[in-house]
């Protein structure tokens, strides 16, 4: 499956020393399918020089100085990407950003952009906004050309960027987009790490506010009726399950261990559910087989990850630390779904607000082909679908176990108070076969005891706690 071309857009005016990190978050993407287009406004600094040296994978292009928006003009005319992105040359991608944006963008169609969250960073001479940040590492969510990944069409809907203005150009842009319908989604993911130091445009902010203001009326004007009345526009700021009433995503986590043979199959039945959205994370716990290959034959549908091997515990958290949805949901790569799992739990899920974790049955069934007895209840990561904030209120899953890591979350979670539900439905086919986790640690069986012995702990600690 070949990967579809993102064209990526960078605007320079004097911010040399800026572009190679700038590019070096781009190339981190691990994304083969990118044209990179520096369009340098006019700059009097080494911005060439710099450019050139960076690969022959940067294309320069100079102009004479006119702005950022004739800048990304030109870059847009240039790109010859399905997909759009842009990137102040001050600016830096996080890891993952081009992997979430464009499984989402693929998962539905009908999406025109997706945006994200964005990180502000102080480098010296730079110094934080006054914001109400939502958490810890500085994030915010609002509307940022480079926190976003395009669809080529949307700029042929809509137009580029209007040169007459040098500040506030991309709002002018992004209302534009929502006065013509455009589907838009905002994730909860970081995608883009905004830089700020003493050079930075917008630390005059008598210009910016000036100009937003301006840019506020004339979008107030195009849609004023002959009435003078003006509508009002729809929402942006929320998060991407409660924009335009969207169905929540789920992240699929999929712990894989050489799980070349068997994971292709895997992956078939996550994409063959009926349910969309899903995102898919692959965490490869160190395999030496070509697992890796055969993931990425998938493309950008798959995210994917790799780390040393350090057991299924902890490569499902890393997944899950990963991962951007409402809802989570496991799947062993020699295991499958059949079509109709996720949508129907989902449907509980949002029928029943006050269930947090949903099971299935499970049918186990050798490896040939042939089933192993008949469908039985599964408390296992594969039938499971989770709300996020669940998962979050349990914890990760205890990653010094080699077995068994999974009973002691559940046995966690029902310590925690989390309520469940068991269905009568056959939610997942469970393969059996000579490399089973079980049979390949069965040196760890004594962890059963282990999660046994924390679990009665646990409850002589609370019982102790409230004598």
């Amino acid at each position: 499956m070949a990967n579809p071309l993102v064209s990526v857009v960078i605007p320079v005016y004097n911010a040399a020393h800026f572009l190679p990190h700038a590019i070096e978050s781009i190339r981190a993407q691990e994304y083969d399918s990118l044209e990179i287009i520096v369009v340098d406004d006019g700059s009097s600094d080494n911005c060439a020089h710099v450019a050139q040296s960076l690969g022959s994978d940067v294309r320069y292009e100079r102009q004479e100085n006119r702005g950022p928006s004739a800048a990304r003009n030109r870059g847009l005319a240039l790109a010859h990407g399905e997909f759009i992105a842009f990137l102040d040359a001050d600016d830096k991608w996080p890891v993952h950003k081009l992997s979430v944006q464009l499984g989402r963008l693929l998962a539905e169609p009908q999406l025109d952009l997706v945006l994200g969250r964005i990180q502000y960073v102080a480098l010296p001479g730079g110094e934080l906004p006054a914001y109400q940040f939502e958490g810890p590492e500085n994030t915010i969510t609002h509307v940022h050309l480079g926190s976003g990944l395009y669809r080529k069409r949307a700029f042929d809907r809509i137009g580029g960027f209007d040169e007459s203005i040098r500040f506030c150009e991309d709002v002018d842009w992004f209302l534009r987009a929502r006065e013509n319908g455009l589907a838009m989604r905002i994730l909860r993911t970081t995608t883009l790490l905004y830089r700020l130091h003493d050079q930075n445009m917008t630390r005059d902010r008598d210009s910016p506010d000036r100009l937003l203001t301006h840019v506020l009326k004339r979008s107030m004007d195009r849609r004023r009726t002959s009435q003078g009345a003006v509508p009002s526009l729809a929402g942006w700021l929320s998060y991407d399950e409660w924009l335009n009433g969207a169905p929540p995503l789920v992240s699929v986590v999929m712990p894989a261990y050489n799980a070349e043979r068997h994971i292709g199959e895997a992956l078939e039945s996550v994409l063959a559910q009926t349910y969309a959205p899903i995102e898919i994370v692959v965490v490869d716990d160190g395999s030496s087989d070509a697992t890796a290959e055969a993931v990425r034959r998938f493309g950008p549908r798959v995210r994917f990850t790799a780390q040393t091997n350090a057991g299924a515990g902890a490569a499902r958290n890393r997944g899950v630390a990963m991962a951007s949805g409402r809802y989570i949901a496991f799947l062993d790569a020699d295991d499958s779904w059949p079509p109709e799992k996720l949508a129907r739990q989902v449907e509980i899920l949002q029928q029943n607000p006050a269930c947090d974790l949903v099971f299935g049955q499970v049918q186990q069934f050798y490896d040939g082909g042939a089933d192993l007895g008949g469908p039985e209840p599964g408390i296992l990561p594969g039938t499971l679908l989770a709300r996020r904030e669940a998962f979050d209120r349990v914890g990760p899953l205890t990653e010094t176990l080699k077995l068994g890591e999974f009973i002691d979350w559940y046995a966690r979670a029902r310590e925690a108070g989390l309520n469940t539900r068991m269905e009568a439905t056959v939610w997942l086919r469970r393969r059996i076969h000579e490399d089973n986790l079980g049979v390949r640690e069965r040196a760890s069986r004594s962890d059963y005891l282990r999660v046994l012995k924390a679990a009665m702990d646990r409850r002589r600690q609370s019982a102790g706690n409230t004598a």
